[in-house]
């Protein structure tokens, strides 16, 4: 069993963090006799979890009907929402990934150029290639609104 402030400091994260997730009645922890909550390894596990879904961007709603759908006996209804919830996220993901890898290699391009004093040279290419960034990234977002 482990206090709060010892699973924050063993996990590297922000004992505000672990209050957050309590105060949305996610992770809860057993409270002792002097007020004090005392977490044990399930608990960490799903600080692990929490933490793995928040940094590809689910939101607290979304974590939350997850943990649900784990607690409640298997339905037809709870296992189509997981899958359209789980592909919505994939697609988002993947998404975010094809735009990472468009500003990556617009980094690599420019680096040189910019180590070579060459960007105002190509600032005019330079700045078309942000632009269809940009607008790559305003359509999805505009798709996902959909």
């Amino acid at each position: 069993m482990y206090k709060m402030k010892d699973v924050a400091n063993e996990m590297d994260i922000p004992l505000s963090t672990i209050r957050y997730y309590e105060r949305q009645g996610i992770v809860i922890g057993k409270r002792q006799e002097n007020g004090y909550r005392i977490f044990d390894e399930e608990d960490k596990i799903l600080l692990e979890y929490l933490i793995v879904m928040k940094h590809v961007g689910f939101s607290i709603e979304e974590i939350k009907e997850l943990l649900n759908f784990l607690e409640f006996p298997e339905s037809d209804e709870c296992s189509e929402r997981s899958n359209q919830l789980l592909t919505k996220k994939e697609n988002d993901i993947r998404q975010k990934i094809k735009h990472e890898q468009m500003v990556l290699k617009l980094i690599q391009e420019l680096k040189p150029k910019i180590v070579a004093k060459e960007y105002a040279q190509y600032e005019e290419e330079i700045s078309e290639e942000i632009h269809t960034i940009y607008k790559e990234i305003q359509q999805s977002k505009s798709g996902e609104k959909k």
